[in-house]
């Protein structure tokens, strides 16, 4: 895998920029995007036509950004080392901060489960080539953690499959994704590999679309992949100057792709044939 490849993804543009550090893309029960900006704590959402509007602060370091069947917005915030629920007016709270009595290292990225569950990444922080052994945890939603996977190098972008049935983990300093096979009350009961990615493409954040496949960002390398959800790669997205950290789908008919990139703090989108699965 090379870092000069060009195969711009269709219909592809930027949607706005300015936005320090963007991450986090998430779509609500409207249908209106919203991304955090991780330097400036900030909570922003983006109108179709780019324009920008901060609706929240979390005052720490957030990254990952879900909603709720009920509207309510969770935030994976490293520095404050919590998962944050965040009101439709803005209000914050800290929804889970600990394990057993244990601090978490920094919450990365995070999904829900057809049963309500939230999961999310907690990636040890520590510097390469440490390989920052880390896990995934699971939260009921009355705020009951548990383990949900342990032993991941770098645990970072997390998604749901179209069925529910798997769930998908980017292991960055492995450069690899995994599946987990879940039951219907969301416990684990195996775990396989899908695909391996060359190093250095530190396979970040991840979505799936309605016919199972998966899109993975390889800010390493500066691409985006389109794999099978056997791990066949089916194509390579690049764009020059891009490195896209984190991408949802949205849009009307849920087959556009918003991608945060902090080389330019900016948002792009571009056009799927295939629309993004429903998020739990």
């Amino acid at each position: 895998m090379t870092t000069d490849l060009i195969n711009t993804p269709p219909e592809f543009h930027i949607l706005a920029a300015g936005v320090r550090a963007p991450e986090g893309p998430a779509i609500d029960s409207e249908g209106r995007l919203h991304l955090v900006s991780s330097e400036d704590a900030a909570i922003f959402r983006v109108s179709g036509d780019g324009d920008i509007q901060e609706v929240a602060s979390t005052g720490g370091r957030p990254n990952g950004l879900v909603f709720n069947s009920a509207g309510e917005m969770f935030v994976a915030d490293a520095a404050l080392k919590a998962i944050l629920r965040i009101d439709a007016g803005g209000s914050s709270e800290i929804f889970v901060d600990e394990y057993e009595g244990t601090s978490f290292g920094g919450p990365n990225d995070l999904c829900f489960l057809p049963n309500g569950d939230l999961l999310f990444t907690d990636p040890i922080r520590r510097p390469q080539p440490d390989p920052a052994i880390s896990p995934v945890y699971r939260v009921t939603p009355d705020g009951k953690v548990s383990a949900f996977a342990n032993e991941l190098a770098y645990p970072n972008g997390i998604a749901v499959s179209t069925d529910g049935s798997q769930v998908y983990v980017s292991e960055s300093r492995a450069q690899r994704l995994v599946a987990f096979t879940v039951d219907d009350s969301g416990n684990l009961l195996d775990q396989q590999l899908v695909r391996r990615f060359r190093e250095p493409g530190n396979p970040d954040g991840l979505a799936v679309d309605v016919e199972g496949n998966i899109l993975q960002t390889l800010p390493g390398i500066r691409a985006v992949a389109y794999i099978s959800a056997s791990g066949e790669l089916l194509d390579l997205y690049h764009v020059a100057d891009w490195a896209p950290a984190n991408l949802a789908f949205g849009g009307d008919d849920m087959k556009t792709v918003y991608v945060c990139g902090a080389a330019q703090n900016s948002i792009y989108q571009f056009r799927h044939p295939f629309a993004g699965a429903p998020l739990y």
